[in-house]
């Protein structure tokens, strides 16, 4: 399984993004503040159904805007799945899977694993 691209609409800092990835390595360069941990967090939202960093979800939302969107789509078993994640402001947070909308999101957990490490983690893998 891999993540072929992530779309991004008034996500934390992102106005708006659309980013393909490699079947192998990829890295994210930049500045501090460019918004590489908030890209990690919104593919983190794609497998698990919220945050790593903060699981409220409207937090999620960019300053001033009324909603955010996390669209991605995974090549799993040689099948393109398209899983989307959107919020409105003061609404039920959606969670899609090809345009289906989950019942309940434990259904999702599991599907498309993630192990995320960040700096926090520092002394697990010390």
């Amino acid at each position: 399984m891999w993540l072929k691209n992530i779309t991004l609409l008034n996500f934390k800092n992102y106005a708006t993004a659309e980013l393909s990835f490699s079947k192998t390595v990829n890295v994210f360069v930049g500045n501090n503040g460019a918004g590489k941990t908030n890209l990690l967090d919104a593919i983190h939202y794609l497998c698990l159904c919220k945050g790593y960093f903060n699981p409220i979800d409207s937090h999620q939302i960019k300053s001033n805007e009324d909603l955010f969107l996390v669209q991605g789509d995974f090549d799993r078993e040689e099948k393109n799945e398209k899983i989307t994640c959107g919020l409105k402001r003061n609404q039920k947070k959606q969670f899609k899977r090809n345009k289906k909308e989950y019942d309940k999101l434990a259904h999702h957990i599991g599907l498309f694993p993630l192990v995320m490490i960040s700096p926090y983690d520092v002394n697990i893998i010390m």
